[in-house]
């Protein structure tokens, strides 16, 4: 992957208070909360640089708000609660804007959706299905393997009977279960399998043909990816819309999308 951009990992930026995002404003600074193990999206290396789509999203949101990145990494399931504590502004992270989660933070306007697939092993008989029930069906009582706190696993606690869900704190362990054999399935994002299916660890594996889309289930997958940030902040939402969508409209998420995921999962601005 090439390294596009270099941020620094402020990984104990706590806040000073309830007003937090005023003074970031102030200082010039906008904190972001993001993954920083999750492959295209978003990845911290050993230096402390963040690469990935995630990353090209919130530079650009930088860039059109003439204000500084600093990029808090921590596991997915932890960035909720952690924005709620005041320790970064925003999430940029993938995060599905979900009904459940429009209880607890904003959103931006939604700027990106990516496909879902399940992943099994090639002798599966769940490999060859072509319709989503049949393969809801058939993972009934097996073991299927997702990252935790995300909205994958709340579609597959909801809807495969029985399941034996596995969770896990970052798409590495992830991976590392299903490719070691102790997963009958797991169900992510088309660029994390893009990715494995590449690999050694992946080739005894195939993606399930059958797409899920957030409109299958917006119950449970919500209605594609956006900022979050906390309630009650309409300053910052409006500044962070009118980015997003000059972003849409000029291309730069299609231009990002397609450079990690090789595939456009932008939307056109709903502002």
């Amino acid at each position: 992957m090439t390294l596009r951009r270099t941020v620094s990992i402020f990984a104990c930026a706590f806040s000073l208070g309830l007003f937090a995002t005023a003074a970031a404003a102030k200082d010039g600074v906008l904190r972001i909360g993001t993954e920083g193990d999750a492959p295209q999206f978003s990845m911290a290396d050993a230096s402390g640089n963040v690469t990935g789509f995630d990353a090209d999203i919130a530079n650009g949101i930088c860039a059109e708000l003439k204000v500084k990145c600093e990029f808090v990494v921590q596991t997915f399931s932890t960035l909720v609660p952690s924005m709620d504590s005041d320790r970064f502004d925003v999430i940029i992270s993938g995060l599905g804007i979900t009904d459940e989660r429009r209880k607890k933070i904003d959103y931006s306007i939604p700027y990106a959706s990516t496909p879902l697939y399940f992943v099994v092993g090639k002798s599966s008989p769940v490999a060859g299905l072509k319709d989503l029930p049949s393969v809801l069906k058939a993972l009934s009582g097996k073991s299927v393997g997702v990252v935790n706190g995300t909205t994958y696993a709340k579609f597959v606690a909801k809807n495969v009977p029985n399941v034996d869900l596995k969770t896990y704190d970052s798409t590495t362990a992830q991976l590392a279960d299903l490719g070691a054999g102790r997963l009958d399935a797991a169900f992510g994002d088309s660029p994390t399998w893009a990715e494995f299916l590449a690999t050694p660890e992946g080739a005894g594996f195939t993606r399930v043909d059958v797409r899920v889309k957030p409109g299958d289930d917006h119950a449970s997958l919500g209605y594609g990816m956006g900022i979050g940030l906390k309630k009650g902040n309409d300053e910052l939402k409006a500044k962070l819309d009118k980015a997003l969508c000059n972003m849409l409209t000029d291309g730069k998420v299609k231009a990002s999308s397609l450079q990690w995921f090789k595939e456009d999962y932008s939307l056109t601005c709903s502002q």
